[in-house]
């Protein structure tokens, strides 16, 4: 039996300081899988070395923790007998169940409905005061793109009186290296944690199909990671890579904030979805994207080539960044060479400022290698 279930949705950092939160000092707990590895002795006794006696005996414990990765490590007829085998050889003070499959929490609703406790993950509420943060840390850490900053202010105000529930979707556009990522990991920094990236382009598209739509539970998801994001801002990398096939999986996620797929119903109400392309123009975006796409689109922001002026600006401060980061010694055989100098020289070079602090950072770790490994 169990005297009381949690059932926790959200991220990993805020489910494990929550079940810290509930456990008292000298509480005895145990994890979900001590139970499996019971479960399973109990199913084939001779092969455990485990004795009849101890596997009939009832064991109590104050608390059992599940964790979402839990789920991946057991079999199917577990998820759907899941209070069952729970409670088969154990009284439990409290089960503590994080981010449950639909199979799991049906099991749990058979028989606890009522009884149940529900807990969330508390995303910021955005206000006027929490925006003029947010563009603040984007005017900071963005070199350039003036527009592209206020826009994307623009963009998300409507959060602040949208009672509605519906997400903001604001599709950033233009060439590589300029910003669009790292914009959106500066809103999430200030919504609250760390970005959820999805990238399509890294997936074959049997993956992709079932990263998007659901497999088996013991597969990741794009609703299983939606659903332990940190931040309510979520970057969707290269959108113009997605499979148009799987456009329908996103029209209601970005008129209602809702997706489904086989495992697991995630709300989205209030989130942020950034998506970056390659794309040169909105009309292009139109074209290639589709009207019933582009129509779910609340803002397309052209990120624009940055000025020679402006990388030299950032060769500045990357090369003090890497600076801080070595020792003493090290920064000395760097001071006696060109690389600062150099790059400030070509740094109209580059069109990709990504390309362009890889390029300084090879210089960098170059020297220290002849200075302090091959000499």
């Amino acid at each position: 039996m169990t005297d009381r279930i949690i059932i926790f949705y959200g991220s990993k950092r805020d489910y494990e300081a929550m079940v810290d939160s509930e456990i008292s000092e000298g509480e005895v707990t145990i994890p979900f899988m001590d139970l499996i590895q019971h479960y399973n002795a109990r199913l084939r006794p001779n092969e455990s070395g485990v004795r009849e006696s101890a596997l009939s005996r009832t064991i109590k414990v104050d608390n059992c923790i599940v964790r979402a990765d839990d789920y991946g490590s057991v079999l199917e007829h577990v998820l759907s007998n899941f209070v069952t085998i729970v409670t088969l050889n154990h009284d439990i003070g409290t089960l503590f169940v994080h981010n449950p499959p639909r199979r799991v929490r049906e099991s749990l609703c058979t028989i606890y409905r009522d009884e149940i406790e529900y807990r969330y993950s508390e995303y910021p509420t955005l206000t006027r005061g929490k925006l003029k943060e947010l563009y603040s840390n984007l005017d900071k850490e963005i070199l350039g793109q003036e527009v592209c900053k206020k826009q994307i202010a623009s963009g998300i105000y409507r959060l602040i009186t949208n009672t509605n529930n519906r997400p903001v979707v604001l599709m950033l556009y233009g060439p590589s290296g300029v910003g669009k990522t790292e914009s959106a990991k500066s809103i999430s920094k200030t919504m609250g944690g760390e970005l959820l990236r999805v990238q399509f382009s890294m997936m074959q598209t049997n993956e992709a199909y079932e990263y998007v739509f659901g497999a088996g539970h013991s597969k990741g998801s794009f609703a299983r990671d939606m659903m332990s994001r940190e931040s309510n801002v979520i970057l969707i990398d290269e959108f113009d890579k997605v499979n148009p096939s799987f456009y329908n999986a996103f029209y209601e996620l970005f008129d209602e904030g809702r997706y489904v797929d086989t495992n697991y119903d995630v709300n989205l109400g209030q989130t942020i979805f950034l998506l970056t392309c390659n794309f040169r123009s909105e009309d292009e975006i139109k074209k290639i994207l589709g009207p019933a796409m582009f129509s779910r689109i609340g803002c397309c922001i052209e990120y624009k080539e940055l000025s020679t002026e402006q990388k030299q600006i950032i060769v500045s401060s990357w090369y003090d960044e890497l600076i801080a980061t070595l020792r003493e010694d090290e920064q000395e055989v760097i001071a006696t060479t060109d690389i600062r100098s150099w790059f400030l020289k070509n740094a109209e070079r580059y069109d990709n400022i990504r390309i362009l602090k890889t390029k300084m950072e090879n210089a960098f770790f170059d020297k220290l290698v002849e200075t302090f490994i091959i000499a």
